[in-house]
């Protein structure tokens, strides 16, 4: 499902550049780093536990940038 949150095409292209670059990496130091060289600045961090019956849970990290240049 695609979401219209008014981005321009450039942005969305964009985004969808930055996703394929940093799925997967294996640390999110790597990832920061990346962000930091292109231009872009750590605003916010912040990790969601879900845990549901006693299943161990996920764990799901979000960072927030925005873009300094």
């Amino acid at each position: 499902m695609k979401v219209d949150l008014g981005d321009s095409d450039e942005q969305i292209a964009e985004g969808e550049k930055l996703s394929e670059i940093l799925t997967n990496k294996k640390s999110y130091a790597s990832i920061l780093n990346y962000m930091s060289k292109i231009g872009y600045e750590l605003v916010n961090a912040f990790n969601l536990t879900d845990n549901y019956n006693g299943s161990g849970g996920n764990k799901n990290y979000r960072i927030i940038y925005e873009h300094t240049t």
